[in-house]
């Protein structure tokens, strides 16, 4: 039988080391897998532009550097925050580096394919504390997962 996997959708604070805590105190049973999700930004090419014709529009490729550096910093976070906890208490363990959009909706959508793709047995993850009226204007995470995932959903406040 494979095992059960619990994906954590986690970035870089306390309250997703929170998660990872709550998960392993709450829901996480012997032969389960974590699957630690982190999106980091698509590169994109900038438009720099000026005023005047269309001639006048340019665009520059990715800076391939920026993003080896999203890379090599989510992993060092990633080692440092959640891996060595897992290892040490000889939990399996995934970490997923994702290059995805990175507005709210997007990696909400991110997460939700992914805990489809795994049929995970549950999804964690933290609500961040915003205003009421950024949330308006900028949406969440979390909100997106709660109106859109599948799969069992757990969000700590």
């Amino acid at each position: 039988m494979p095992p059960r996997v619990l994906l954590l959708a986690v970035d870089d604070s306390d309250v997703s080391e929170t998660v990872l805590e709550w998960t392993i105190d709450n829901v996480y049973k012997q032969g389960d897998e974590i699957h630690l999700l982190h999106i980091i930004p698509v590169p994109m090419p900038e438009v720099i532009g000026g005023i005047g014709a269309m001639d006048s529009i340019v665009t520059v490729d990715p800076d391939p550097q920026t993003d080896l550096k999203h890379i090599a910093d989510a992993k060092e976070f990633m080692k440092r925050r959640f891996v060595t906890k897992l290892a040490s208490r000889n939990i399996a363990y995934k970490v997923e580096i994702v290059h995805f959009l990175t507005d709210n909706d997007s990696i909400g959508e991110a997460v939700c394919k992914r805990a489809e793709a795994l049929n995970a047995a549950a999804v964690v993850m933290a609500k961040h504390q915003r205003g009421a009226i950024a949330e308006f204007f900028l949406g969440s995470v979390t909100k997106y997962c709660t109106h859109h995932c599948k799969q069992p959903l757990v969000v700590l406040h």
